[in-house]
């Protein structure tokens, strides 16, 4: 994707803020945010909770397809030699 192609892309996404109370991003034009404004302490908790869990679950994901990557690059080099 080219930088140009990026920058149009990322133009036509909407402005967003975080969220100081559970601390995720939501669009610059709502008033309250979509994700803990109906929601109770107890229930904030655990939408944090789980947010930090699917962001640990995302690092992990990650560091199989680096790792996978990384045999794949070893083996196509050894194919060359």
């Amino acid at each position: 994707m080219s930088v140009g192609m990026s920058l149009a892309m990322k133009a036509k996404q909407p402005k967003q803020k975080r969220c100081d109370r559970c601390e995720l991003y939501t669009p610059e034009a709502s008033d309250k945010c979509i994700h803990c404004s109906d929601l109770n302490e107890s229930q904030l908790a655990q939408l944090q909770a789980q947010h930090q869990e699917t962001l640990e679950d995302n690092s992990t994901f990650g560091k199989y397809l680096l790792f996978g990557s990384g045999i794949i690059g070893l083996l196509l080099l050894l194919s060359f030699l």
